[in-house]
């Protein structure tokens, strides 16, 4: 039988007292140092991942698409600036913007990079680091094209398409360029869309198809596995009514379609596309988790909260919605 004295009950508690006081965050369990991990912003992600290596490893177990936040960039057409704001820290960036691309537009964005054209020359354009890469991609023909690419410019797999309406509403005329092979291939297809059709406002790449949408509502799928192209028999509920801005994009290779009432982000209408019966699904509630980031060239869903400050609910033509690469973290030194 054992028996426990005064004094051992006493060195026990003393040394139970004496771990508590030596209990530091570089030894906390696994699990729980993951948890306040996955809670810190981009730039203090980076910043404790040096701090050792347990810190480490739950840094780099954070899961890759909870970062990121996107960065909302500000591009004035010909100022000689432009901004890239962090909503996570409520900061703004400010870069110089090199001559090349002074006076250029917006085609769209993502994963990180800008697709550009100025007058007759396109380019991507990664307002990170800078660097610009020139396409030669042919001259277009007809005016009015929208544009989109289906991933990095820096991945062998970047597919480039532009897209437009030719013979007085009658054709669609759609090129696309692979970047690997630098080939281009054009093709002229009939459009089963109505008369009042004048053109694509969104553009959004997912799961091999370009998902385009035209300014009455119909949305038109190209397929690069088989250059098929087909559409939606009808535009989606409450198209035609004035005071929504409508912005589509995807997520985990769903396609959203977002309506906001006067550009006012908390009155919003969601819908998903359902793909196996054709037609879009409304759900008047905010996917749960998610936040949407909404800019006229490219829109974003994250999953994340972020706290809506006056930045995040400007809608203007200037402004557009970028991923920030993962390894950016020289943006972060002090």
């Amino acid at each position: 039988m054992a028996v426990c004295t005064r004094s051992m009950m006493k060195n026990k508690t003393e040394s139970t007292e004496a771990k508590a006081n030596n209990q530091t965050y570089l030894n906390l369990p696994f699990d729980l140092t993951l948890l306040i991990m996955r809670r810190l912003s981009l730039k203090d992600n980076v910043r404790a991942s040096v701090v050792c290596k347990a810190w480490q490893e739950a840094c780099a177990s954070v899961p890759v698409e909870e970062y990121p936040t996107p960065w909302l960039m500000h591009f004035p057409f010909l100022k000689e600036e432009y901004e890239l704001y962090d909503p996570s820290l409520d900061k703004t960036h400010v870069f110089e913007s090199p001559p090349e691309i002074r006076g250029s537009h917006i085609d769209c964005s993502k994963d990180g990079w800008l697709l550009m054209h100025k007058r007759s020359l396109n380019f991507f354009f990664n307002p990170f680091t800078q660097e610009r890469i020139v396409l030669p991609w042919p001259h277009d023909r007809w005016g009015n094209h929208a544009r989109a690419f289906s991933c990095a410019p820096t991945s062998n797999s970047c597919v480039i398409l532009s897209i437009c309406d030719i013979n007085h509403n009658k054709s669609i005329f759609i090129q696309t360029y692979h970047l690997a092979t630098k080939v281009c291939t054009p093709l002229v297809l009939p459009h089963p869309f109505p008369p009042k059709y004048a053109g694509f406002d969104h553009v959004v790449f997912s799961n091999g198809v370009f998902y385009c949408l035209t300014n009455i509502g119909v949305l038109g799928m190209f397929d690069l596995a088989t250059n098929s192209w087909n559409a939606l028999p009808g535009p989606p509920p409450n198209w035609g009514l004035d005071y929504y801005d409508k912005f589509m994009t995807e997520y985990q290779g769903d396609i959203f379609l977002i309506y906001t009432y006067k550009r006012k982000v908390k009155q919003v209408r969601y819908l998903k596309l359902d793909l196996t019966n054709r037609k879009w699904e409304e759900d008047e509630k905010r996917p749960k988790g998610l936040t949407c980031c909404l800019s006229f060239k490219s829109s974003l869903i994250v999953n994340k909260d972020l706290v809506h400050t006056r930045k995040l609910n400007q809608f203007n033509w200037n402004n557009v919605w970028i991923k920030l690469p993962i390894n950016a973290s020289y943006l972060f030194t002090s």
